[in-house]
């Protein structure tokens, strides 16, 4: 052995013995901020009640102890749902699936899993979000005409309930069109939640096959599936504002490799999607920090259209926030109202103190184990172009302090993009291969990925079992 190989033997062993430590010290310190949140949280439950957690640091419903071991017979199905997507990753039929397959067999799993974890508590665990009377439904009975209520949307903030002082008028706007045409309720809401927990899984692969291509489709699929942020989704109306985010972003990263004509038209409906997510959440406004970076990585590439998506979109969102402006509601006066709501509620109980770490150890709690394993191994700079613009988006909502507790749900418009990390668990160190490939390293590839399906699903069902969630 020369000199150089010798050098390079040396180098390669440091290498891997720095990721080892560095890998170590990430799930410490993410362990210790996770018990340190859960110990510090309980005391402050204790002496200050008026944070409103209850299962610190979540928020369970109830404020004193929202732990409460049950069974529900649902669980027993969501472990068969899991236990089946597990073999199908280990025994490699899931990767031999047509892609299509793959896109509608995730999107039905994932509002399969979601709606098993609610039943856990019944029909109760699925409606207990939409009519609860801190929820958008309680205001409808008390609502003017939709033209009137969106121009004195503003000055009536602190008369509706606390989700609607929280977000900008677009989601109530939904309700009362549907109850308009006899078809409103808790059960309609809550179904919307349900078709957009898939929405979101589909619209997912869609945006990771525009930009890292089929094979990182099939990896990340089981993890859109099974992962714990689920146990929010059918339960939140943010699962809807979720889809539109992700829909608006999956059009747009496939508009960007079209010819011009079709780009304009298909970065328009990206557009008007991402315009309605602002109407929905002021949140919506830090998300765009994620098709930003597709369209940026797209411009980076030549991609042919994408330009053309970008003056769609901009176009798209203008149109939607005019149309709110000619009916009377202007998304700052909005924004600055509901700050106000903000700092008079519970928020003044919240010290950045505690929720400086507790709302990152909440993130981490609601990915789950597999997601951060992911991030940890992730080298593949497509995947992180997506999980790395999700992750700014949390420190820049989480650094604003403006998102103190709730953020299991409130984030929920950025862990799907977090989420897809996961996908590099069926990668082995080395030269990269289609997952659908034959032999040795193929099936050490299926059979690790497969584990951590597993272990992600795991921990998503004892969560839920454990948890009796706000939402």
């Amino acid at each position: 052995m020369t000199g150089s190989d010798r050098r390079s033997g040396v180098s390669v062993s440091w290498r891997r013995t720095t990721g080892v430590v560095l890998t170590v010290a990430a799930w410490v310190v993410a362990a210790w901020v996770i018990w340190l949140s859960v110990q510090r949280g309980r005391e402050l439950q204790r002496t200050d009640p008026e944070i409103f957690l209850g299962a610190a640091p979540l928020v369970g419903r109830n404020f004193r102890d929202g732990w409460d071991w049950r069974f529900g017979i649902s669980l027993i199905g969501a472990g068969a749902l899991a236990a089946g997507l597990v073999i199908g990753c280990w025994s490699g039929r899931w990767t031999a699936l047509r892609l299509r397959w793959v896109v509608a067999s995730t999107a039905v799993g994932a509002m399969a899993f979601a709606v098993l974890l609610a039943l856990t508590d019944g029909a109760d665990g699925l409606l207990y979000g939409a009519d609860h009377d801190t929820e958008y439904l309680a205001n409808l009975p008390a609502l003017p005409a939709a033209g009137e209520f969106l121009r004195t949307f503003v000055e009536r903030l602190p008369d509706y309930s606390v989700h609607a002082r929280g977000h900008p008028p677009g989601f109530l706007l939904v309700l009362i069109a549907l109850d308009a045409v006899g078809i409103g309720g808790a059960w309609t809401t809550a179904l919307l939640s349900v078709l957009a927990t898939g929405a979101v899984a589909a619209g997912m692969l869609v945006v990771v096959h525009a930009v890292a291509g089929p094979e990182w489709v099939r990896r990340a699929a089981p993890f859109l599936v099974v992962s714990p942020y689920l146990i929010w989704m059918v339960t939140s109306a943010d699962a809807v504002y979720s889809a539109l985010g992700v829909g608006g972003t999956a059009l747009l990263a496939v508009a960007a490799r079209r010819p011009r004509p079709a780009a304009a038209g298909l970065g328009l409906a990206g557009g008007l999607c991402l315009g309605a997510l602002l109407f929905g959440t002021y949140l919506g406004a830090v998300l765009l920090i994620v098709p930003a970076a597709v369209l940026a990585d797209s411009l980076l590439r030549r991609n042919p259209g994408v330009l053309a998506a970008a003056g769609g979109a901009v176009a798209g969102a203008a149109v939607v926030t005019l149309a709110f402006l000619a009916a009377g509601f202007w998304w700052f006066d909005g924004m600055d109202a509901t700050r106000e709501q903000y700092l008079l509620g519970s928020a003044q109980f919240r010290t950045w103190g505690y929720f400086g770490y507790a709302n990152l150890a909440a993130a981490l709690i609601a990915i789950g184990p597999a997601v951060f394993a992911g991030l940890l191994r992730l080298r593949d700079r497509r995947i992180w172009l997506l999980a790395g613009a999700g992750l700014v988006a949390v420190a820049v909502s989480h650094l604003s302090q403006y998102t103190k507790a709730e953020v299991e749900r409130i984030w929920l418009l950025f862990y799907p993009f977090i989420a897809v990390a996961a996908a590099s668990l069926f990668v082995v160190r080395g030269p990269a291969a289609p997952i659908g490939a034959t032999g040795d390293d193929a099936a050490v590839r299926r059979h690790r990925g497969a584990a951590w399906v597993a272990v992600q699903a795991s921990c998503t069902i004892v969560l839920q079992a454990a948890l009796v969630s706000k939402w």
